[in-house]
């Protein structure tokens, strides 16, 4: 791929190589062309670049010009500049022309007009409502000072000036999209994360209710205890009135517990993916801690799956571990990782199918397991390979390769809603932990898996 792009450019060059022989340009024209390219360069601001589109016919060949240019919010097309008054700041006065926007060059009374075109290959990413490649308006003056060779040159530079112009807006766009993300980010921080502390208060509020509630339920035990000697049919009413206490408590820690959890795993999705970090870097910053893979990410989330699984028929099947759950402690940032295995359950529960095993029995699981590889990562840096199983029709191996691609979705997604991010989600997760993922086809279904290096410290044979 490397090499056909290489002779791709190659030829590229030849082209333009061979167009400059036919340009035969004069020496001032080649001047004018390496200053512009050069200064357009130097300066990075739009405004800049405005002046110096003005400033250059007029330095080499006393031109007098306007540079009009659709405004990026409003798309309408406005003189931004002019090689007498230089910058127009006015708005008013930016609007105030009246000249046709040909598709051609073209000439009016007196000046020469050429049209302003941008990169075709970057026409989708325009901040304005799209016109083609069509950028703006370069008029020059007076035309009776433009022979046939200048226009042709002119037109050559309006070319290099819509390049350099579309560059420039697609930077600034970029810039105010950062600047706008950076502000999301301290009003989500402000208006999410910060808020959604205070159900840590409300659930703390909530248990210290039940255990009053428990209070009062073993007050009424004794004060059954002592009435079933004095009344006989008050005391059978405070029992069931005591049972019936006992129940509704029991349903509420229940339901306590249950919200504390969901809670717990909220919050740990909110505060991992909306770090600020990740968007002042422009990438996942990871913050690694040691994690018991077992107690912390594993179990919990499964039990939020189970009646997920249940509900589709799936069974979960872990009987295949090699080593110990309690041994596998790895440096990681438990909530992305988290979210590693969130998006592979949740695979599972769309995609598993029910299969015929080998005695002819009809079976629909997920399976999960781990086992240690030596020297996986090099000499004495081993890995761990979490492997998770959902029984189905076999991938196509090319298909199986192609899965963790962004938008990338395999044949056998039917129905089943999916933008084809969560795979390329867990693949960016993973890489940047220093590890691998991949899917291999097998008879009964397909196996996804990703591998990790394990923390240094940690010696093999207390693995084994």
């Amino acid at each position: 791929m490397s090499k056909d792009t290489l002779q791709d450019i190659r030829q590229r060059v030849r082209e333009k190589k061979e167009a400059y022989q036919r340009y035969n340009f004069e020496r001032l024209q080649e001047e004018a062309f390496a200053t512009f390219f050069d200064l357009a360069q130097e300066y990075t601001s739009l405004e800049n670049l405005y002046l110096l589109c003005v400033a250059v016919p007029k330095e080499f060949f006393d031109l007098e010009s306007r540079l009009y240019v659709y405004n990026r919010k409003s798309g309408r097309l406005e003189r931004v500049s002019t090689s007498t008054d230089g910058l127009i700041t006015n708005p008013e006065e930016r609007l105030r022309f009246s000249l046709p926007v040909p598709a051609e060059i073209q000439e009016s009374e007196d000046a020469v007009l050429f049209p302003i075109r941008g990169n075709r290959a970057l026409t989708q990413w325009l901040p304005f409502s799209s016109r083609g490649d069509l950028l703006g308006l370069f008029e020059v003056f007076p035309k009776e000072k433009v022979d046939d060779k200048g226009r042709f040159f002119l037109e050559k530079l309006a070319n290099r000036i819509g390049y350099n112009l579309h560059q420039k807006l697609l930077i600034q766009q970029n810039l105010e999209h950062i600047k706008f993300i950076n502000q999301l980010v301290a009003d989500i921080e402000h208006n999410v994360i910060s808020p959604n502390l205070y159900y840590r208060l409300f659930i703390r509020r909530l248990e210290k209710s039940l255990d009053n509630y428990k209070e009062i339920q073993e007050r009424m035990r004794d004060l059954i205890l002592f009435t079933q000697t004095q009344d006989e049919d008050l005391c059978r009413e405070l029992c069931e009135i005591y049972h019936m206490l006992s129940t509704e408590n029991e349903t509420l820690e229940e339901e306590s517990r249950a919200l504390t959890k969901h809670y717990e795993h909220t919050s740990l999705f909110l505060e991992t993916l909306l770090r600020r970090d990740h968007f002042e870097k422009g990438t996942y910053v990871l913050r690694k801690q040691p994690c018991n893979f077992k107690t912390e990410i594993i179990e919990p989330l499964l039990e939020r799956y189970r009646p997920v699984f249940e509900k589709r028929g799936i069974v979960v099947d872990n009987r295949l571990e090699e080593i110990p759950d309690e041994e596998v402690i790895l440096f990681v940032d438990k909530g992305l990782i988290s979210q590693v295995f969130d998006n592979l359950f949740s695979n599972a529960v769309k995609y598993a199918r029910a299969v015929e095993d080998s005695r002819g029995q009809k079976v629909k699981l997920i399976s999960y397991n781990r086992k240690i590889l030596k020297n996986h990562f090099g000499d004495g840096i081993h890995g761990v390979r979490f492997n998770i199983f959902t029984t189905g029709e076999p991938l196509d191996p090319e298909e199986a390769r192609r899965l963790f691609e962004e938008g990338y979705r395999a044949s056998n997604v039917g129905q089943e809603r999916g933008t084809g991010h969560g795979l390329h989600f867990v693949k960016n997760v993973v890489e940047i932990h220093g590890g691998q993922v991949g899917c291999e086809p097998k008879k009964f279904g397909n196996e996804f898996y990703f591998i990790l290096p394990l923390k240094e410290e940690t010696p093999l044979e207390d693995l084994s």
